[in-house]
């Protein structure tokens, strides 16, 4: 089977068949049934003529069927690229077109982009997966290089357009031997909650199964609800979890608000920005004695490339942890700067470059000299610190520092500050230029917590307790949400001007008919106008056009679901995620609490 990671799941197969390998919303397998299965696909797939290094794309739902075919494209040799069948219409275009995938595998019933010359287009059907061919000889393709790609994973799209990264099989390799020796080889219970297709989703699949271990997934619906993902850790006895800091943070409120604790955790993993320690999160983990906590950093063009544990009581952890060392295999080098140094990366994780695009390969991925050596490196355009033992501090963007009255700020230090008052859970602070001004003002953009309503004038007083003074913010904006991207990262460009949405869930209208003592019951209107305002506090956008989908307007799973609690606790009516997102357009929301509200 080719690559490491292939033998290691191989030998799991061997060693505990019966063992359960995935628990998903449409079924089960245990490792026996995997490998039945995933080999039977592998073996049609090099009868079509899949080759090393050949790109085949999965566009499938959470489920048995995507678990299999992402081993069977493995195992046949090419290289695998999941297509979340959620994104909007043009981001899975965009995916089909810059892959260059030569074959696509389909959940039946899915919708793909139309046009000529794209990827053979290969149903994928449970019973298309459930064994080998038979009454045929066996069919040999020539094994797989370590530099040949073992999968493509496409960058958020933060700086430009997404783009399709090559990962060659030395990459996922290396950062699997790592995760297991880093953290625990043992087989622990898995959730699958990264985006599909992203970097971390290869990680959960392959942890999980190259140590033996299940790979435990939620449905589509239930993993938008973050209390019901915190409720089926709980229940499901989850023991390793990987999660962008956003999410922890609001899991760990969870905690406090709902006493939600999944006491099995051992392993937490987050990455994707810097990682805040809250309140909240020393308080789950000094309940969790078992549970380790780990930052991950890396970008989509190394994957993991430095990590820190978090040592001691986590009533001693700083409220910016260090990101660490570099992975075994990997090579960190600082380029001195003005402030820091802008961290390059080098070794068995950095990526082939950009599918079909030298220009911007060239551009990221440049030849360097490291310890004497001349190598190739990937030049991150993220600044760090240096301690004297070695262990990396993260400062932020290269082209994220701000310049406010001639000083050099980063607002990572603001936000930290910021993060201190007991009653913000989370900020973004970002720069404002006010119209016909010409002076750069600083904003911060803060999410109170459960049961919190800090006014702007405190938690500037409290910045100012701790920062100069040029580094208090001008604005503080209170706001239910932060946008964010599609991976979980705070969307810092979706973020409005002051003044541009409400800082709250939108004015109450004063008069209406009464609904049995319950309070006003709103017009049609006021119940549009007002859940406009809630989808623009969240979504960080000014205008909402009452048609629009709630995905083409920068909608994530996270966002969907603090709009389904604001509109309850506005209206005081029970709206579902699921309700939500079978039409998520403002006309239609608007008409399905109007009748909930009537009823």
């Amino acid at each position: 089977m080719p690559g490491r990671v292939g033998e290691l799941i191989a030998a799991q197969a061997r060693r505990r068949p019966r063992a359960a390998a995935l628990v998903a919303p449409d079924g089960k397998l245990d490792y026996a049934e995997l490998d039945s299965r995933s080999a039977g696909l592998a073996e049609q797939l090099r009868r079509r003529g899949v080759r090393p290094g050949d790109v085949v794309l999965i566009q499938a739902s959470r489920g048995v069927a995507l678990g299999v075919a992402v081993l069977a494209v493995v195992r046949s040799g090419g290289a695998f690229c999941v297509v979340d069948p959620q994104y909007p219409a043009d981001r899975i275009r965009h995916m089909w077109q810059r892959s260059h995938a030569r074959f696509a595998l389909v959940e039946p019933g899915l919708r793909t982009p139309d046009g000529p010359g794209g990827p053979v287009v290969i149903a994928l059907r449970e019973h298309a997966a459930s064994g080998t061919v038979q009454g045929a000889p066996e069919f040999h393709v020539p094994e797989p290089s370590s530099e040949d790609p073992a999968y493509l994973v496409f960058t958020s799209g933060s700086t430009g357009g997404p783009k399709a990264v090559s990962m060659p099989h030395r990459c996922v390799d290396n950062l699997i031997d790592w995760t297991l020796a880093s953290t625990s080889s043992e087989p622990l219970r898995t959730l699958m909650f990264a985006p599909l297709g992203f970097d971390v989703f290869v990680q959960e699949v392959f942890t999980a199964w190259c140590s033996g271990g299940c790979l435990y997934t939620p449905s589509d619906a239930e993993r938008v609800d973050l209390q019901r993902v915190w409720e089926l850790c709980r229940d499901w006895e989850i023991q390793r979890i990987f999660l962008p800091p956003v999410a922890l943070r609001r899991l760990a409120d969870l905690t406090v608000e709902f006493g939600i604790l999944p006491g099995a955790l051992r392993e937490v993993a987050v990455a994707g920005e810097a990682l805040h320690i809250t309140p909240a999160i020393r308080d789950m983990f000094a309940r969790l004695p078992a549970a380790r906590l780990h930052n991950h950093y890396g970008p989509a063009e190394t994957h993991v490339a430095v990590a820190h544990t978090l040592p001691g009581p986590p009533h001693s952890w700083p409220d910016l942890p260090p990101i660490g060392r570099p992975l075994p295999g990997m090579t960190a080098h600082v380029v001195p700067l003005e402030e820091g140094g802008e961290l390059w990366l080098a070794g068995a994780g950095l990526a082939h470059g950009y599918v079909n695009d030298p220009r911007q390969t060239q551009e990221r991925f440049r030849s360097t000299r490291i310890k004497g050596r001349t190598v190739r490196a990937y030049r991150t355009g993220d600044l760090v610190r240096e301690r004297p033992d070695g262990v990396l501090e993260y400062l932020g963007r290269t082209d994220g520092q701000l310049k406010i009255r001639g000083y050099r700020v980063e607002p990572g230090d603001i936000e930290t500050a910021l993060l201190r008052h007991p009653a913000v859970r989370e900020c973004a602070v970002v720069a404002w230029t006010p119209p016909g001004s010409e002076e750069r003002k600083l904003v911060a953009h803060v999410v109170a917590g459960p049961g919190q309503a800090p006014d702007a004038a405190e938690l500037r007083a409290h910045a100012a307790r701790l920062l100069p003074d040029y580094m208090v913010p001008h604005h503080v904006v209170l706001t239910p949400e932060l946008p964010l991207s599609p991976n979980g990262k705070i969307d810092r460009r979706r973020l409005p001007a002051p003044g541009e949405t409400s800082h709250g869930a939108g004015p109450r209208p004063a008069t209406g008919e009464t609904n049995d003592g319950a309070g006003p019951r709103p017009a049609t209107s006021d119940v549009r106008s007002e859940v406009t305002v809630i989808w623009s506090t969240v979504l960080g956008v000014a205008d909402i056009p009452p048609d629009r989908h709630f995905s083409d307007l920068g909608g994530t799973s996270l966002s969907a679901a603090l709009v389904v609690t604001r509109l309850q606790q506005r209206f005081q009516v029970q709206v579902s995620v699921q309700e939500f997102l079978y039409d998520p357009r403002v006309d239609a929301i608007t008409a399905l609490i109007t009748e909930r509200a009537a009823a």
